[in-house]
């Protein structure tokens, strides 16, 4: 089916700008937008859907070159610091992340589209070790007791003033450890509507997060530095 009759591709359209988002309040437009963004395959260029592909999109790929390697680099990372228990937010399909799942660890996803955590429980549901709840985690403050928290491809995504308001939320609770994406060839960071796509540097303005404890620079596919794209980890002060 072409993406032109796809009414999800139409409703993304409308939602996902300055103009229109004027109008609906942030909590209804994020569901509005990240659940369409999923019904239409948004992040695989509208493509009918394969078992190839990730919701999230290329870069969340199983198997590829790129998440098997984050995956190598946060297994270390866990065992270096002791980490038990993680929360990743949001966790989308899991379709690079489940191996994780075979580790020694507790595994809460949380993502805003309730048809995919549906999905995550159904298929996961022999794993007591592994949990999804369907939460808008620009609204979520229960960040305590987790001892490592990823928020990858998420705050790309994202206006100034909601990343600014879950780093708040980030700083003000007990969690360990806190991981984003982070450009670092981007000297002025762009403010976008809800759902639209940009690079962001946490480094400068209106972030300044400072130095991280750790960075994995991710690899694409061709098994090279993926530009000037890195996981930051924080440690939670």
């Amino acid at each position: 089916m072409s993406k032109y009759l796809n009414k999800y591709y139409w409703i993304r359209k409308i939602f996902v700008n300055n103009l229109f988002s004027k109008f609906v309040n942030q909590k209804t437009l994020n569901k509005i937008v990240f659940n369409s963004i999923y019904k239409s395959n948004h992040w695989n260029k509208n493509k009918k859907f394969d078992l190839s592909q990730s919701y999230s999109g290329p870069g969340s790929a199983a198997n590829s070159i790129q998440t098997n390697n984050l995956i190598l680099e946060l297994q270390k990372f866990f065992k270096e610091n002791n980490i038990k228990n993680i929360l990743d937010a949001p966790c989308g399909d899991c379709a690079w992340i489940k191996k994780i799942f075979e580790l020694d660890v507790q595994y809460i996803g949380i993502d805003i589209v309730e048809d995919l955590m549906n999905k995550n429980r159904f298929t996961f549901q022999s794993n007591s070790n592994v949990k999804f709840y369907c939460r808008d985690l620009t609204e979520y403050n229960d960040f305590n007791n987790y001892d490592f928290i990823l928020m990858r491809d998420f705050f790309i995504h994202l206006p100034f003033s909601l990343i600014k308001k879950i780093l708040k939320n980030l700083r003000n609770s007990n969690c360990k450890y806190f991981a984003f994406n982070s450009y670092e060839n981007i000297f002025l960071n762009k403010e976008i509507a809800t759902g639209q796509h940009r690079k962001i540097n946490l480094l400068k303005e209106p972030f300044n997060l400072g130095t991280p404890i750790q960075k994995i620079q991710e690899i694409n596919n061709k098994n090279q530095p993926d530009e000037d794209n890195f996981i930051y980890i924080y440690k939670n002060n």
